[in-house]
């Protein structure tokens, strides 16, 4: 069978995507990825098919804007999404007809939740489609959407409620443009007010960390994380080789917001970690680190596979996007995360609250004290280094994510 993937966003957004297209590729169908020029080097190392989708959110909002979005919001998630989907309306015009090129031959079609054409695509084309969500979102009264999070105080109706918020903010500010697209290229009615219902859903996380919802109804199939498993033979410079071979390390990375790390930050981190000489890799792409005035025991990393890295230090300081706190995880090493947008907040809650690490430090309230502080819990707390072992072994005693994801797909069909 032809399978279509399209996925959208950062690095971690497409990489679940490329290894669950790598799976299939390996039990004889053929993959195409649709996504951002920045996931073609991954396709064409795996021998996968690429076809471009246009409209790259985080290449055309700039520096300068995703400054504007992340850091003028002030840390409040509602004031960030609406920033976030006023520049989704932008790109919708590159992103629609790029995505029904990329689909154009497809027999079965899998989209991610910010690949907007995807629901409507496996209407118009007539073959199955599956939405595969990275993280459990889909509506539930059990859980909260981890977008809002604040809203399990109010029992079984916030959860609810949290998740009819969180999809009509994502798809009232696009609306009217796909429902006009559906009208004048595709031939289709208009979705209705409220949106698409019951879509096919996969969602590729792990119910050891989420158990499944019992609300949740037969077209929801939950399977676990689909992870790219052969970059852990990739093979390091000697110096990092040399560094990591010698005492315990800490890691420091900002992922996909790495850019948008505000410099002041960087500075206090980098002063804690003098000051306590904290032997440390840490992101060489943060805003205004200078590399030639580290101490010897600050490493800056250019590049290297969260899934090589992570099991070779002590633990690890991250933003929260969920496929580094994965990473993390299976890697079975403390967390300590500092969200900055979207979902990361509930993910840092997360971790406190399962007692992987400490509570999760705001960077907009960030400070040299509390950054000590939390470090200190990180690297002496052992309840967070016994439960993120047990944790790693539960995770490793899963079925493979893309295998099960695999068979949810062709059980379906």
């Amino acid at each position: 069978m032809k399978f279509t993937l399209l996925c959208v966003g950062s690095h971690g957004d497409f990489r679940p995507y490329i290894a669950l297209g790598i799976a299939l590729k390996e039990k004889g169908h053929e993959v195409t990825i649709g996504s951002h020029a920045k996931a073609r080097h991954l396709c064409e190392k795996y021998h996968l098919n690429f076809r471009l989708v246009e409209g790259d959110l985080t290449e055309l909002i700039g520096k300068e804007r995703g400054h504007e979005i992340l850091w003028g919001g002030k840390g409040k998630l509602w004031l960030q999404l609406m920033g976030i989907m006023k520049e989704f309306k932008r790109v919708l015009e590159m992103q629609l007809p790029t995505s029904l090129q990329a689909a154009s031959d497809a027999d079965v079609l899998i989209y991610g939740p910010s690949a907007f054409a995807g629901p409507h695509l496996g209407e118009y084309l007539s073959i199955p489609s599956f939405l595969m969500q990275l993280q459990p979102d889909s509506p539930t009264k059990h859980v909260p959407c981890c977008l809002f999070s604040g809203f399990e105080k109010w029992g079984k109706a916030g959860c609810l409620l949290s998740h009819f918020i969180a999809r009509q903010q994502l798809w009232q500010p696009i609306r009217k443009e796909i429902n006009r697209w559906r009208q004048n290229e595709l031939g289709l009615k208009k979705m209705s007010f409220f949106g698409p219902k019951r879509l096919p859903t996969l969602v590729a996380f792990s119910s050891q960390l989420v158990p499944r919802p019992s609300d949740w109804g037969n077209h929801v199939h939950m399977t676990s994380f689909c992870r790219i498993e052969n970059e852990k033979d990739w093979t390091p410079p000697d110096s990092l080789a040399q560094f990591l071979s010698s005492g315990d390390v800490l890691y420091v990375g900002f992922g996909s917001l790495t850019e948008a790390c505000h410099p002041s930050i960087v500075e206090k981190i980098i002063n804690v970690l003098t000051k306590k000489k904290i032997k440390t890799v840490i992101s060489a792409h943060l805003p205004t680190l200078d590399p030639s005035k580290l101490p010897s025991w600050i490493y800056p990393l250019d590049y290297a596979p969260h899934d090589w890295l992570f099991p070779r230090v002590a633990a690890v300081v991250h933003h929260g996007g969920v496929g580094t706190l994965a990473a993390g995880l299976y890697a079975g090493k403390p967390t300590l995360i500092v969200p900055f947008i979207v979902d990361q907040p509930y993910w840092g809650r997360f971790i406190e609250r399962k007692e992987l690490g400490p509570k999760p430090l705001s960077p907009f309230s960030f400070t040299e004290l509390e950054f000590e502080k939390r470090l200190d819990q990180l690297l002496t707390h052992s309840k967070y280094k016994e439960n993120a072992e047990l944790i790693k072994n539960a995770l490793d005693n899963e079925k493979n994510g893309a295998e099960f994801t695999i068979e949810s797909i062709l059980s379906q069909l």
